[in-house]
């Protein structure tokens, strides 16, 4: 089913949006088989795959997606693409609470970790956090808590056909970019780290092509999937119809100095601990990029005009108790809300 594709993408031809889209719903019914998706992905990765190519794929994997309806225009999420093999402790998890906290709807999509020992959904169960809650539940949550997780096994069922082939190729392939584009909340506000320079224009240009408002799609000189505190910051930014590119410099913000070994994580259980230090007040590097990544949040939502003020807003959030409250309300309320929507 997917060899013309695979014919096609060998001797170095683009698919169109159409084809990728195409090729995608074979691979998301069940049609292809596991030699065949490994030879597409193989060939994508090779060739280099095309902002219009991740487009295609996306809408279809969108189109099987389980979804929610949130009713809300400034939905934002946090998700990026992970595997910058950094070891950082989960920044964008923990920029999700202080969004939160400052008064912005968060619809944070994610998993556990593939590229890393630790992903969102793994440092969130550690926290106390029911990762496994039905989607009618998270609904409910974000409407009510103004936060909630959509972890991506629950939503994206149809990824299962290509999970043996993805774990058996061992590298990257076009999958690892789809995440951040698939939120089952269809969140029009995001902030998305990258895991190479060359994927911020490629992924902004398929947020655009998929329909999303605002967003900043992010990857640091030294390397991480974040804005960094410690180097300047490669920035492609969608808003409405136009993408630009520009750099953040940390030093103009008042951050100077510091190590990458300070934003280092470790187990699920060790990140949580970080998480509620940064949360609950401690200061130092680690807060400091929390700070950083939430400023830009604040800003893709319009919630504020700069960055600066973005900084002001995001450690209000956390000085004031907001953002750990809503890490507090996530965690008590899952048992409730399971129950509520298992039993109905």
């Amino acid at each position: 089913m997917l060899k013309n594709y695979i014919d096609q993408v060998m001797v170095g031809q683009h698919l169109s949006q159409s084809q990728a889209k195409q090729a995608m719903q074979v691979i998301m019914s069940g049609q292809a088989g596991d030699v065949q998706i490994s030879a597409l992905l193989t060939a994508l990765r090779i060739k280099g795959e095309t902002s219009t190519e991740i487009t295609g794929f996306a809408q279809t994997m969108r189109d099987y997606a389980v979804k929610i309806d949130c009713n809300h225009e400034q939905l934002i999420d946090t998700c990026g693409t992970g595997g910058d093999k950094k070891g950082t402790f989960n920044v964008s998890t923990t920029v999700a609470f202080v969004l939160a906290g400052a008064g912005l709807t968060v619809a944070k999509h994610g998993n556990r970790g593939v590229s890393s020992s630790c992903g969102s959904a793994d440092v969130l169960s550690a926290l106390g956090v029911d990762v496994n809650l039905p989607p009618e539940a998270v609904t409910a949550m974000i409407k009510d808590l103004n936060i909630g997780f959509l972890y991506a096994p629950t939503f994206h069922k149809a990824m299962k056909y290509a999970a043996k082939p993805r774990k058996e190729l061992g590298f990257r392939t076009i999958f690892n970019l789809l995440g951040p584009l698939t939120n089952p909340a269809n969140a029009h506000c995001q902030l998305i780290g990258v895991y190479e320079p060359s994927l911020t224009q490629k992924i902004g240009e398929a947020l655009q092509g998929l329909g999303v408002r605002r967003a900043m799609v992010v990857h640091s000189f030294d390397g991480m999937d974040e804005i960094s505190t410690l180097a300047p910051t490669q920035v492609t930014e969608v808003r409405d119809n136009e993408i630009r590119s520009y750099v953040i410099d940390p030093a103009h913000y008042g951050f100077t100095g510091g190590r990458a070994e300070d934003y280092l994580g470790g187990t699920p259980q060790e990140n949580a601990e970080i998480i509620v230090g940064i949360l609950s007040g401690q200061p130092g590097a680690k807060r400091d990029i929390v700070l950083i990544n939430a400023a830009a949040g604040l800003l893709v939502a319009d919630k504020v005009e700069s960055l600066e003020e973005g900084l002001i807003a995001a450690a209000a959030s956390i000085d004031s108790g907001a953002a750990l409250a809503k890490l507090e309300a996530l965690r008590n309320a899952g048992s409730r809300y399971k129950e509520e929507f298992l039993s109905s």
